[in-house]
Formats: C-alpha cells, sequence, structure tokens
C-alpha cells in the first residue's frame, strides 16, 4: 500500500477531485487553506485565496497509486501548458503505508 500527499492551489480542486473519480478513489483526507513555501513561492494565508494550497491524503494499493501518478503527470502537463508560469503547483509525493488499526 502506498500514501499518495498531493499538494495543489485551491483553485484546482475540481480537476483533483476530477482524477481521483476517474480512478475510482473514493477515499481521502482533504484539507484546505493549508500554508506554505515551496518552488513556486509562497501562498497567501487568507480564507479560500486561489493563492492557498489544498493537501489530500489518499491510501491505494501500490499498482493504483502508480496510475494515479500517471495521471497526475498528465494533468500537470496539460495545466501546465495553459499556465503562463514556467512551473504549475501540484505536486504528489509517494510514502510506504501500512494500516495499523
Amino acid at each position: 500500500m502506498k500514501m499518495l500527499l498531493i499538494v495543489f492551489r485551491q483553485s484546482m480542486v475540481e480537476h483533483i477531485h476530477a482524477l481521483l473519480k476517474e480512478y475510482d478513489v473514493t477515499a481521502f483526507t482533504e484539507l484546505h487553506n493549508v500554508a506554505g513555501r515551496g518552488e513556486t513561492g509562497p501562498n497567501v494565508q487568507f480564507f479560500l485565496s486561489p493563492g492557498t494550497n489544498c493537501v489530500i491524503f489518499t491510501a491505494v494499493a501500490e499498482p493504483l497509486a502508480y496510475r494515479l501518478i500517471d495521471g497526475f503527470t498528465r494533468l500537470k502537463a496539460e495545466q501546465g501548458m495553459r499556465q503562463q508560469d514556467d512551473v504549475f503547483s501540484l505536486h504528489v509525493f509517494v510514502l510506504p503505508c501500512e494500516q495499523a488499526v
């Protein structure tokens, strides 16, 4: 099992949900209005600002994790082509995951 940690701009939430639905991911934890600083710079900490981040955690079987990564890679490429900036704010991290309880 793998834990995907998906970090993205609030403005992308519908695209992210659509991708999760496309791959039949129905169980996840979602955090809104997450502040931080990364390669795209700082994000604004105002409630539901378009510059704020969201984080989704989802634990999935390893084969599905890598199919999802391919889907997120495709989404980032498609959306990045529409962005004027060189960096599109979507990051997916993979962590080993073992359910304890």
